[in-house]
C-alpha cells in the first residue's frame, strides 16, 4: 500500500534534481558582465566576475610591448583612435547628444569620447555622488553608446569628477582635492567608477578612462592598483588614465594601464603668445614637449592617448592654454586654427600615437560657442577634418625603447595647410 507513495516520492525528487540542473546550467553560461539596471556595486573584483570563457585581463608589465599584455577577446580592433569629445552634462539632452555623434561620424572621426560627471561637494569632501539631473542612468547612457556604435564609431567612455561647490579661496579643482580619510574617499570612488565599468561593458565601450587629472590622489599608488584592478574584473576593454600635461612622469601606476593619457595644455607659442605661427608651435611641440614624453612613454612600453587636444579661440590659447575662463579677451580663431595645424602635422602618423581626442564638440544651440574649444563652424574645424581625411597609421607602443625619438610622421605625409605657410596651473574642475 506504500509503493505508490514511494514512486510519488522518487518522482517528486527527480523532478527537483531536474530543475536544480537547469538553474545552474544557466547561471554558469549567462553573461555576468551585465548588472542590474541602475545597481553601483563595490568590491567586485573578484576572479569570478566574468562571463564563462572570458579572457580576463592579467597586469600591464611596462617591462614589455603594452599590446603582448592586452587580453585576448579586447574590443578595439585597432589602433589609432581619431575622436571627438562629447561631454554629457544635460539629461534632457540626450537626442541632442545623438545628433552630435551624427555629426562627428559625418565629419570623418572613427571614435567618440563621452564625458560624464560624478560630483563631490569640495575638495575636502569625502564621498562621490551621481546627480542625476545632469549624468544620465544606466539605460540612457547605454542607449547613446550604442547609437554611437550604429554609427559605426568606437567609443572611448571618461568620468570626470566635478565639484559642485569649490572653495574660491583655495583655488579648489579635482587636481587639489584632500579628503579626510583617503580609504573612504577610494571606496567611494570604486563604487562609482565601477557602475560606469558595468554601463562601458554591458554597452561595448572600447577604452575606459578610469579616472582624469586627479592630482592630489595620484600619490596612492596601492589605492589605484586595487581600483582598477577592480575595473578589469568588470570592463574587458583597453584601460587608460589622463594624466596632466605637466605630471605625467610623476603618475605611479602606468604600468597597470594599456595607455599613457594625458591632457595637451602646454604653452605652444615659442614665445609669441598670440602672434604664434604654426612654426611656433611646431617648435614647442618637438623641441620642449616631445624630447620628454616620446622616452618617457617608450621606456613604459605604451603608446600616448591624448584625451584632451583642444584649444579655445581665445587670445590666449597659445600662451594660457589651460585658461579658458578669460572671456574678457578677443576671440581669435584663426590663432585655434594654428594650434590645430601645429598639433597635427607634429603628431598625426607619429607611431607612438594611439590616437587623440579633440576637446570638444557641443550642440549647436549650446549657448555661445565664439570663444569656447569647439572648433564648429571655425576655420580649425576644415584643419581637422583635412587630416582625418588621410585615415589612421600604424602604432608601435615601444617604438623607441632606446630613447631614440622616432621620425615624426614618418607613416602619413600631412598636406600643405592653407594661409601660413611658415607656420591648470591646470584644467579647472568645471571645464
Amino acid at each position: 500500500m506504500y509503493a505508490p507513495s514511494r514512486m510519488i516520492g522518487r518522482i517528486i525528487i527527480f523532478l527537483a534534481l531536474a530543475v536544480w540542473g537547469v538553474v545552474v546550467g544557466c547561471v554558469l553560461t549567462q553573461d555576468t558582465a551585465t548588472p542590474a539596471p541602475g545597481l553601483v556595486l563595490a568590491e567586485r573584483g573578484g576572479a569570478g566576475q566574468a562571463g564563462a570563457g572570458a579572457v580576463r585581463p592579467t597586469r600591464v608589465d611596462g617591462s614589455d610591448s603594452w599590446l603582448a599584455k592586452v587580453p585576448a577577446g579586447v574590443r578595439v580592433s585597432h589602433l589609432p583612435m581619431r575622436s571627438m569629445t562629447v561631454q554629457i552634462q544635460r539629461t534632457d539632452w540626450m537626442e541632442k547628444y545623438k545628433v552630435c555623434v551624427d555629426e562627428i561620424a559625418a565629419l570623418g572621426a572613427d571614435t567618440v569620447l563621452f564625458v560624464v560627471d560624478p560630483r563631490q561637494e569640495n575638495g575636502s569632501s569625502g564621498r562621490i555622488y551621481l546627480d542625476l539631473r545632469m549624468t544620465p542612468g544606466p539605460d540612457a547612457l547605454s542607449d547613446l553608446i550604442r547609437h554611437a556604435k550604429g554609427k559605426g564609431l568606437r567609443v572611448m567612455l571618461m568620468p570626470i569628477v566635478l565639484l559642485d561647490a569649490p572653495r574660491t579661496e583655495g583655488n579648489e579643482w579635482r587636481g587639489t582635492i584632500n579628503p579626510p580619510s583617503w580609504d573612504s574617499w577610494f571606496d567611494s570612488y570604486r563604487d562609482m567608477i565601477t557602475h560606469f565599468a558595468w554601463i562601458a561593458e554591458g554597452s561595448g565601450v572600447d577604452v575606459l578612462v578610469v579616472g582624469s587629472e586627479l592630482v592630489s590622489s595620484e600619490k596612492e599608488k596601492e589605492q589605484w592598483v586595487r581600483t582598477i584592478h577592480q575595473v578589469r574584473g568588470v570592463f574587458h576593454g583597453l584601460i587608460t588614465y589622463s594624466s596632466n600635461w605637466d605630471r605625467y612622469h610623476l603618475v605611479p601606476f602606468w604600468d597597470q594601464v594599456d595607455m599613457i593619457g594625458l591632457n595637451s595644455y602646454w604653452r605652444l607659442d615659442n614665445g609669441q603668445k598670440q602672434k604664434a605661427t604654426v612654426a611656433d608651435i611646431q617648435h614647442d611641440w618637438q623641441k620642449v614637449i616631445m624630447p620628454d614624453l616620446l622616452p618617457f612613454a617608450a621606456k613604459q612600453g605604451k603608446p600616448i592617448l591624448f584625451l584632451e587636444a583642444g584649444w579655445c579661440s581665445l587670445q590666449n590659447s597659445a600662451h594660457e592654454s589651460w585658461d579658458y575662463t578669460r572671456t574678457e579677451l578677443p576671440a581669435d580663431p584663426e590663432l585655434q586654427a594654428r594650434l590645430y595645424e601645429g598639433f597635427l602635422s607634429t603628431w598625426y602618423g607619429h607611431p607612438q600615437l594611439a590616437g587623440f581626442s579633440v576637446w570638444e564638440w557641443q550642440p549647436a544651440d549650446a549657448g555661445d560657442q565664439e570663444k569656447g574649444y569647439t572648433p564648429r563652424g571655425k576655420p580649425a574645424l576644415e584643419v581637422l577634418k583635412r587630416y582625418w581625411k588621410m585615415g589612421g597609421w600604424a602604432v608601435s607602443g615601444a617604438a623607441s625603447a632606446s630613447g631614440n625619438t622616432p621620425a615624426v610622421n614618418q607613416t602619413a605625409t600631412p598636406p600643405n595647410p592653407p594661409g601660413d605657410p611658415h607656420g591648470t596651473g591646470a584644467t579647472d574642475a568645471n571645464h
